[in-house]
C-alpha cells in the first residue's frame, strides 16, 4: 500500500513538473518581444494556436487547460497585446484576461490612400512606414482574404495600437474591422443588387474623394450609378490623381491624357479597383444611392458641395455659375 502510494504521489510530481515545463518562459537567454493580436470572440483554442506559433508558449494544449481550469477560457480581451519569450505562460494568459494591452490610440482617417494609412501608422510599427507599405502591398494578406489589392478594405476607424507591432497585425485587424461591418451592415443589400464587394467598395471610394458635404453622397453615387447605366464615361477626377499618385485640388488638362487604366476619362465603366478606403456612410450610399436623382454630371463649388444637372446643358451652366462664384470671391 505504501508501496503504491509513493508511486502515485511520484506521478503527480512527474505530471506538476511537466506541466510546469511546458508553461515555462520558451526562451530566457534570448528574449524578445512579440505582438499578437485577439480579435472578438475568437477562442482560447486559436489564441493558443497562434501563441504557440509565435514562440510565446511551448504547449497549446496545456495552455487551452489551463484557462479551463481557471474558468477564464472565454474571458478573452479583444486587441492588440506585446509578451516578451521570457514569460510564463499564465503571466501571457492574465494580460489577456485582464486586458492589458499597453496600446495607443490611431484614427485613420475616411478615404485615405494605402501609402497615406502607411505614413499614419508608420511610427507606432515595427520598421516604420515603409515596412507597412511593403507588407500591405505584398499581395500575400490580401490574397488570404480573397483580394486583389488591401486599398479599399482598410476600414477608417479609430484603432488600438500597441507601439512597435508588427505591420501584418495591424492590417489584419482593419481588414477585419471592414470584414465584420461588411457582414454585419452591407453584404445582404449587395447580394439583392447582384453587385460584387469590389464594384461596391470601388464606387465608394470614389464617392469617398468626391464628397465634402456628407448629405451629398447618396446622390454623387447616384450620379455615377446613372452614368454607368446609360454607358457613359464616369469622367471622376479623383480616378485620374490616383493613378497618377498625385494628391493636388486641381486636374489639369493635361492630366486627363494618363493612360492609366485609372483614367475613368478614357476608360469605360469602374477603375480596375477601389481608390482609396471608404467610411461606412461611402459604403451605405453606394448600396443605398439616392432613388430620385436623375442627374448625370455635378461640379464642385468653393464651399465642398456641388451643383447638379440632369444635362450637359445644365451641367456647362452650372460651371459658368460655379465660375462667377470664383471670379466674385475676395
Amino acid at each position: 500500500m505504501k508501496k503504491l502510494l509513493l508511486l502515485f504521489l511520484a506521478g503527480i510530481a512527474a505530471a506538476a513538473g511537466f506541466a510546469v515545463a511546458m508553461l515555462s518562459p520558451v526562451d530566457t537567454k534570448q528574449a524578445r518581444p512579440v505582438f499578437f493580436n485577439v480579435s472578438p470572440g475568437e477562442s482560447l483554442h486559436k489564441v493558443s494556436a497562434d501563441l504557440h506559433q509565435l514562440g510565446l508558449i511551448r504547449n497549446p494544449k496545456l495552455f487551452v487547460a489551463m484557462g479551463k481550469v481557471r474558468g477564464v477560457a472565454s474571458d478573452l480581451k479583444a486587441g492588440p497585446y506585446r509578451a516578451r519569450t521570457d514569460e510564463w505562460a499564465w503571466t501571457i494568459l492574465d494580460r489577456m484576461v485582464h486586458g492589458d494591452v499597453r496600446d495607443t490610440t490611431v484614427t485613420i482617417r475616411e478615404g485615405l490612400w494605402i501609402t497615406e494609412v502607411s505614413e499614419v501608422l508608420g511610427p507606432f510599427v515595427a520598421g516604420g512606414a515603409d515596412s507597412l507599405l511593403s507588407v500591405a502591398q505584398s499581395g500575400d494578406l490580401a490574397a488570404s482574404r480573397g483580394l486583389d489589392s488591401l486599398e479599399g478594405y482598410l476600414f477608417p476607424s479609430t484603432y488600438r495600437i500597441v507601439p512597435g507591432i508588427e505591420p501584418r497585425l495591424v492590417l489584419e485587424q482593419m481588414v477585419d474591422t471592414f470584414e465584420e461591418i461588411w457582414e454585419k451592415d452591407l453584404q445582404a443589400r449587395a447580394e439583392a443588387l447582384g453587385r460584387t464587394k469590389e464594384e461596391v467598395v470601388t464606387l465608394a471610394s470614389i464617392v469617398e474623394a468626391e464628397a465634402q458635404v456628407g448629405s451629398e453622397r447618396p446622390r454623387i453615387a447616384a450620379v455615377y450609378l446613372n452614368r454607368l447605366a446609360k454607358g457613359m464615361k464616369l469622367q471622376a477626377d479623383p480616378t485620374v490623381l490616383y493613378g497618377l499618385g498625385e494628391r493636388k485640388t486641381r486636374t489639369l488638362y493635361a492630366d486627363l491624357e494618363s493612360s492609366s487604366p485609372y483614367n475613368t476619362y478614357r476608360f469605360e465603366g469602374l477603375p480596375p479597383g477601389p481608390i482609396g478606403n471608404p467610411g461606412l456612410a461611402s459604403l451605405k450610399a453606394a448600396l443605398w444611392p439616392d432613388p430620385d436623382c436623375e442627374d448625370l454630371f455635378f461640379v464642385a463649388r468653393g464651399d465642398g458641395s456641388h451643383l447638379f444637372g440632369k444635362t450637359f446643358k445644365d451641367h456647362k451652366e452650372n460651371r459658368r455659375r460655379v465660375r462667377r462664384e470664383r471670379e466674385a470671391r475676395p
